[in-house]
């Protein structure tokens, strides 16, 4: 069991992290998806998409840990 606070709010601030950068990840692929298919391309949109959203969750766990 976690032993004081500033223990607790490690752990969750590393769960954040995590959930942050998977939801933008997969948010820019579900969004790249859904131009795709209205505009009937290929993976063109889902892939460029997919890369902002990565590259965005990067940036913004980056801006997370440096402020603890």
């Amino acid at each position: 069991m976690l032993k004081n606070k500033e223990e607790r709010q490690t752990s969750l601030l590393l769960v954040g992290v995590g959930t942050m950068l998977t939801s933008m990840v997969i948010s820019g692929f579900l969004l790249g998806y859904g131009v795709d298919y209205w505009l009937e391309t290929a993976p063109l949109f889902m892939l460029s998409f997919g890369a902002l959203g990565f590259i965005g969750g990067g940036l913004k766990v980056y801006n997370m840990l440096s402020k603890f």
